[in-house]
């Protein structure tokens, strides 16, 4: 029989529980986490993988259910010995949404500053994997970039890959990107003054007023979702739609485009794994004298090929010096006995509009071989059938990236900026011109990590981010004065 390792594990009914116990656990001590952080940004993540944990735990529970109800009503049958297509990986990656603020948001620098917090949840049957949390997405921004791939293991073919989109909106804030307006009127309606004694007034404030919405934990709502499968596979970034999920109860206020960017891969195991492998003899004919002579080598059948080398540890290091195409146009035959005088013989033909180019005739060592690889082969041939285009080539799968990126990264384009003429930007703001702007800094969403010093939380209200800045905004204050009277003298003698 042919090597069938490539097919995938499919997880068994207490693998099932355990991965539930395992998620249970995980949930209750992310609960926990969230209810002691004070910290806003460790809010934001706990509360992130709370909810990639309950929809991996529900989605555990549903898989075991219907388990139990296909057993209860004998529906579910063994598929020992059937002949199935192998599985594959899938990547997905390069994920973009552009979002469509108002003329008067983007280009006129008009309209308050609300923020946003995103993230993205990709789910193929029981495996979910959440993104990178893209925090502070305001009106600067033309689209939101993730830089993660995710990476699915052993999904079958005719797959289904849901993309959800998740926001959660920030509190009013009082950084730094707001004007000085903006600050000086909170600071009134604070304090009713500003001046040296601002940290004595404000030193007993602390943000909980501020993130008050924040107490039990943000909420995440659902804003859009998206439906991706084995023929929107391809080599390249593409576009796909994204249903918006706007509901009366629970409205989205950022504005998204209604499509996406991305790239979906796919790697049959087919194209990355051994079918099969062993010793076959390679009918080989002298130039010279036109003899027959057969040479044992040894072979590999993987990505479209079957590939030959005088020994098993030439495969790691040395490019085979025969490869024998085994694609949809190639034919597996039986040899004639009566003219083939080696035993356990077959032939590999390679075809072109149904015309015989080339004939390769090789034989196995005995028939448990021969079965061996005639299985393999007829396997080989049935994996490219049922994955058509995505066997063609071996697309590339960048490794799987959990990791935050580091501080400082530089986001070198946007989503406008790759559109040919901007006429995308043009388009979703008619009267507007095409070129942003040098004044106005069209900026991609990044991933930003908090330092050791900003994820540590402290009650002393001295360090909190409010009372730090409305101290700033009083020394910035401060200085103005002395220069100005310095300036009106210097006018004064010049007038004189």
């Amino acid at each position: 029989m042919a090597n069938r390792t490539h097919f995938g594990h499919t997880m068994t009914d207490e693998e099932l529980q355990h991965k539930i116990d395992h998620e249970i656990k995980m949930r209750d001590g992310t609960a926990k986490l969230l209810a002691a952080s004070k910290h806003p940004e460790q809010m934001l993540e706990a509360a992130k993988s709370l909810l990639a944990c309950n929809s991996r735990m529900i989605a555990y529970m549903s898989e075991l259910q219907k388990r139990k109800t296909d057993e209860a009503f004998g529906r579910r049958r063994s598929t020992e010995g059937d002949q199935l297509p192998c599985k594959a990986r899938v990547a997905i990656s390069d994920i973009r949404i552009p979002l469509m603020w108002k003329d008067t948001d983007h280009f006129k620098n008009k309209g308050d500053h609300r923020r946003y917090v995103v993230f993205c949840l990709l789910k193929i049957g029981t495996e979910i994997y959440d993104t990178s949390l893209i925090k502070d997405v305001d009106r600067s921004m033309t689209d939101v970039t993730f830089e993660d791939c995710i990476v699915f293991h052993n999904i079958p073919n005719g797959f289904e890959c849901r993309l959800e989109v998740y926001c959660h909106k920030l509190c009013e804030d009082l950084t730094l990107a707001s004007s000085h307006k903006k600050i000086k009127k909170k600071i009134d309606k604070l304090s009713g003054s500003i001046g040296k004694s601002v940290g004595r007034r404000l030193s007993g404030l602390t943000d909980s007023g501020i993130l008050s919405n924040m107490i039990v934990g943000p909420k995440y709502d659902m804003i859009a979702h998206a439906q991706l499968t084995t023929s929107d596979v391809g080599d390249s970034v593409n576009t796909f739609d994204l249903s918006l999920e706007h509901t009366q109860e629970n409205p989205s206020e950022l504005p998204l485009f209604g499509n996406f960017c991305c790239r979906l891969a796919a790697q049959p195991y087919c194209l990355i794994e051994d079918t099969c492998s062993g010793f076959l003899y390679i009918e080989k004919v002298d130039d010279e004298d036109a003899s027959i002579h057969w040479v044992r080598q040894w072979c590999v059948l993987k990505n479209l090929s079957i590939s030959c080398w005088d020994c098993a540890e030439d495969e790691d290091w040395r490019v085979p010096p025969l490869s024998i195409p085994v694609t949809k146009e190639s034919q597996i035959s039986d040899a004639d006995p009566s003219v083939i005088q080696r035993p356990f013989t077959f032939h590999v033909s390679s075809c072109e509009y149904g015309t015989i180019r080339k004939q390769y005739t090789l034989a196995a060592e005995n028939k448990d071989d021969l079965q061996k690889w005639w299985d393999g082969l007829q396997q080989h041939l049935l994996d490219q059938v049922v994955w058509k285009d995505v066997c063609d080539t071996l697309m590339k799968i960048k490794p799987s990236n959990q990791k935050r990126l580091s501080l400082g990264r530089k986001v070198t384009s946007t989503l406008y900026d790759d559109t040919p003429g901007k006429q995308l930007t043009s388009t979703l703001y008619d009267d507007t011109p095409a070129v942003i702007p040098q004044k106005q800094k069209c900026r991609t969403a990044s991933i930003r990590l908090e330092s050791s010093n900003g994820a540590s939380t402290t009650s002393n209200s001295e360090f909190s981010p409010l009372t730090m800045m409305l101290k700033k905004y009083a020394a910035d204050e401060e200085p103005d004065a002395p220069v100005t009277r310095q300036r009106s003298r210097d006018s004064g003698i010049s007038s004189s």
